[in-house]
């Protein structure tokens, strides 16, 4: 029986109550989720990441609301690195961010296919759950921006290449798979292939004793060309840009002033929310930015240079 954590915005609530009530009609299929908020408390990250590490799958209720929330974007983050079988049900057109593209989504209508992919799911590497909970544990902020960029930054870092490698890119977790071939027998080589391998070998003795008589011509001749040492990387132009939601709403805020203090650039949020910058920096280089708008707390974070699916939300208040 898989045993799933459901990743969601509180914003769907009832189209989650409804899914929800969808899947544990099938006895075979068990549902985690967080209906009581655990969130407030200093290890939070670490009680979340155990939670999902549990579970066998990770379900992704994915909208315009999870695609705005921290608290979302840290569960399908940490789901990544711990390498889960992640299932996105769409709850809207909301397309998924470039690191989940990989993952076949299944629409809120199509129950019956997602309770297969659900059932039919691999299970994940244990091996991988005690170093991601521990880096978890570590984490010191509690504010869930920071600590989602806490841990983009740890996952980044860690490396891990058990049958693939966690690794940061526009702003977003990625996986690069590498096969493994640590253990697997090696078959012996046919009759045909043997002697093909020692005609070779032949060839390249012959070779290498031509290479020698011929050495006291060569020496005389000009010397090597030298091999051009490697350039540090050119700055180039790139594109910073995203859309500023109302975290209440889930709507597009216009006239947000939003800022990048390095370059000393500034541009208002168009009536869709929308802004953008063009910066001519190192390639994906970290920068700063804020968003400020009055009735809203002002917003501070970090994102790569080269992200144009940049989504935050802004907090009403002073």
């Amino acid at each position: 029986m898989p045993t799933v954590f459901l990743s969601y915005s509180r914003a769907d609530l009832p189209l989650i109550e409804q899914l929800e009530a969808q899947l544990t009609a099938h006895p075979e299929i068990s549902i985690w989720r967080d209906q009581d908020k655990i969130y407030g408390g200093q290890k939070w990250p670490k009680v979340l990441g155990e939670a999902i590490a549990d579970q066998d799958v990770f379900l992704l209720a994915w909208s315009k609301n999870s695609a705005a929330s921290h608290f979302v974007e840290f569960e399908w983050c940490t789901a990544i690195a711990l390498k889960k079988t992640i299932v996105p049900c769409l709850l809207d057109e909301t397309p998924l961010p470039a690191s989940l593209k990989t993952f076949h989504g299944y629409r809120l209508e199509d129950v019956a296919r997602l309770i297969t992919s659900l059932q039919a799911a691999p299970l994940a590497d244990v091996q991988r759950r005690e170093p991601v909970i521990r880096q978890l544990s570590e984490i010191t902020a509690t504010e869930e921006t920071a600590v989602l960029a806490q841990a983009k930054m740890v996952f980044a870092q860690q490396q891990w290449t058990v049958q693939g490698n966690v690794y940061q890119a526009a702003g977003d977790i990625h996986i690069h798979n590498e096969p493994s071939t640590a253990g697997v027998p090696e078959k012996p080589k046919p009759l045909v292939e043997r002697w093909q391998t020692l005609a070779s070998l032949a060839v390249a003795i012959l070779t290498a004793v031509g290479l020698t008589l011929d050495l006291p011509a060569k020496c005389s001749g000009p010397p090597p060309p030298t091999v051009p040492s490697e350039q540090p990387p050119v700055p180039f132009e790139q594109q910073l840009a995203g859309t500023v939601l109302d975290e209440a709403t889930g709507e597009p805020l216009p006239d947000v002033v939003v800022s990048l203090p390095d370059f000393d650039l500034k541009k208002k949020t168009e009536a869709d929310g929308s802004f953008g910058f063009r910066v001519t920096s190192q390639k994906q280089a970290q920068v700063k930015f804020t968003a400020q708008k009055n009735g809203y707390k002002t917003y501070s974070n970090y994102a790569n240079l080269g992200n144009t699916y940049l989504r935050f939300p802004m907090e009403k208040g002073e």
